[in-house]
């Protein structure tokens, strides 16, 4: 982070996703690749998060889509920062919810590392739309998701 922007409200907020609740949850790490591709981290997953019917050695599907609404959900997030920054709102209170989360699960995710990948398609004001996939520790595209998530902006600075 350049040492002049440390103090914009675009990189304090960015400083706090990895300490959102939700990520924290399943020991998950969130980085922004670009504006609009964020990627989760699992490192080292616990073993409540593996089997479940499937391999003992693969994460559960459920965390997997758990993983997805995370990476697309804040992909989305990252899309709209640029533009709430622009309309002077408050980003502490940028809301969004997600309206539909299709996943196909393709293989065994399998080892100890993991991670998965949300892109922006499209936002607009109310609605956007991102797509992604989770990666296993070999770079196996082991699951793919698109959603949609309903945005409310948050009120202008006056």
């Amino acid at each position: 982070m350049p040492a002049d922007s440390a103090a914009t409200p675009h990189y304090v907020f960015k400083d706090s996703w990895s300490d959102n609740l939700f990520i924290q949850a399943q020991g998950l790490e969130v980085e922004e690749i670009a504006v609009g591709h964020v990627v989760l981290h699992l490192r080292s997953p616990r073993p409540d998060q593996r089997g479940a019917g499937g391999s003992p050695l693969a994460i559960n599907g459920g965390l997997m889509a758990y993983m997805f609404d995370g990476a697309l959900g804040w992909a989305i997030v990252s899309a709209q920062i640029p533009r709430a920054e622009a309309a002077g709102a408050n980003l502490a209170d940028y809301r969004q919810v997600t309206m539909n989360l299709d996943v196909t699960f393709l293989e065994a995710a399998l080892g100890n590392r993991f991670e998965a990948h949300g892109r922006v398609i499209r936002v607009g004001r109310g609605t956007a739309f991102a797509e992604g996939e989770v990666l296993d520790e070999n770079g196996r595209v082991c699951a793919t998701a698109k959603g949609i998530w309903r945005v409310f902006w948050p009120g202008t600075k006056t």
